[in-house]
């Protein structure tokens, strides 16, 4: 998209102009600039404007709010007509053009950005965040807040931190909250407080919390020993397809689906990375995770029908999460490991059980070792004698923003 101007609009810019970068990140944009066809007019009104504009950028000091351009005659509006919604449809309006260059709904403009952006640099938008939290009912005691529709760590710390705020704020008629990758959801009495006068508490609590890219929670690590490519998930895996359906192994599965080399390759990278424990369930103690480490990220669909049984301490993955079954059940997560520490323990036999009979929360990290089957016949006859020692790392922090950087600073495209 080009603007162009008459002979006389005299503009010139210098060199280090900040909007001149839009240039070299290949968005295409180039105004403010001598030389006009006569495809649009302005008013002499707006070509004063753009020279406060200009001297104002320069200085690094805009507040757009009053200095913009209006377009005033479009002759032939066929270069403008899909970039602005106000043009669409023949239709000119009499608006601000030049302040936002933007359409939400149209894949090239939305990559444009205001100057107020390009000048001040604000922190960069959530993926898959929707600009305001999206508040359902969820039958007569439940409310659903969805942040947006991306698996992300900036969308579940926000989950996390408002139920965390819910509780601290002791927000009446509130029983439990569970967050999960994108979303929260909130257990009610209705008969102590309506879901219209709940959503406008939570509403003003998600504005006052802010977006808690500052704050740093406690953290716990725990690593697992984990069989690969163990002969019991294998055993499962037959078995479902004898009975049910024929499908190719879970593992290999993955290593097409993800273009790995092949299994091997597939266990260093699933191996490779802390998991962030998103969220809690469908089964008591059951963790949802996502890999920390972006390079590892894997996704595979689920079972479609699932199975009718996973052995206990199965690790899979469904999507990009994975997650560990706490016990013998249904599931249709694709399997290929098991290991043998325990995730959740009526008898409360570990200290790690002590307050509570599930063993992750929110906001852990498991890291997932590799180990024989020697070993894991070791820990297992430890957990069975109440022995076991959990390698457990309790004393740690947790900061999005430190993650953000370290993040920033990988190579994506690596191949792990």
């Amino acid at each position: 998209m080009t603007f162009k101007f008459n002979d006389s609009d005299n503009l010139n810019f210098e060199k280090n102009n900040p909007l001149n970068k839009l240039n070299k990140k290949n968005h295409k944009i180039d105004f403010l600039k001598k030389g006009h066809d006569g495809r649009s007019e302005y008013k002499k009104n707006d070509i004063n404007q753009f020279e406060k504009l200009q001297k104002k950028i320069i200085k690094r000091d805009v507040n757009s709010e009053n200095i913009f351009i209006q377009q005033e005659n479009i002759r032939d509006h066929s270069l403008f007509k899909d970039m602005f919604p106000h043009n669409k449809n023949g239709v000119l309006k009499k608006r601000p053009s030049i302040k936002y260059h933007i359409n939400e709904n149209d894949p090239v403009t939305k990559k444009f950005i205001s100057i107020e952006e390009l000048i001040n640099q604000p922190k960069k938008k959530v993926v898959g965040a929707y600009e305001e939290p999206k508040i359902l009912p969820g039958g007569d005691q439940y409310l659903l807040i969805e942040f947006g529709n991306r698996m992300n760590l900036e969308l579940n710390f926000k989950a996390q931190g408002i139920a965390s705020e819910i509780k601290r704020q002791k927000v009446r008629g509130v029983h439990e909250t569970l967050p999960c990758f994108a979303s929260l959801l909130i257990h009610y009495e209705p008969d102590i407080i309506g879901f219209e006068d709940l959503k406008r508490e939570i509403l003003k609590l998600i504005e006052d919390s802010g977006d808690f890219s500052d704050i740093e929670v406690p953290s716990r690590l725990f690593r697992f020993p984990t069989v690969y490519l163990d002969k019991w998930t294998k055993e499962a895996i037959d078995d479902y397809r004898e009975k049910i359906k024929d499908k190719q192994y879970d593992p290999e599965f993955i290593v097409d689906l993800n273009k790995l080399e092949d299994v091997d390759q597939f266990v260093r990278v699933h191996s490779g990375t802390e998991y962030w424990v998103s969220s809690i369930g469908f089964w008591p103690g059951l963790p949802f995770t996502m890999p920390l480490d972006p390079r590892r990220r894997l996704t595979a669909p689920k079972y479609n029908p699932p199975r009718t049984w996973t052995p206990k301490g199965t690790v899979g993955m469904g999507g990009s999460s994975t997650c560990i079954y706490p016990d013998r059940l249904p599931g249709g997560y694709q399997i290929f490991g098991r290991t043998p520490v325990p995730i959740w323990d009526t008898e409360n036999r570990f200290p790690e059980f002590e307050n509570s009979i599930v063993l992750f929360r929110p906001g852990d990290r498991i890291k997932f070792d590799p180990c024989s089957y020697e070993e894991f016949e070791m820990i297992e006859r430890k957990i069975n004698e109440g022995n076991y020692k959990f390698n457990l790392i309790r004393d740690e922090t947790f900061s999005i923003s430190r993650y953000n950087k370290w993040v920033d600073q990988l190579d994506k495209n690596e191949r792990l």
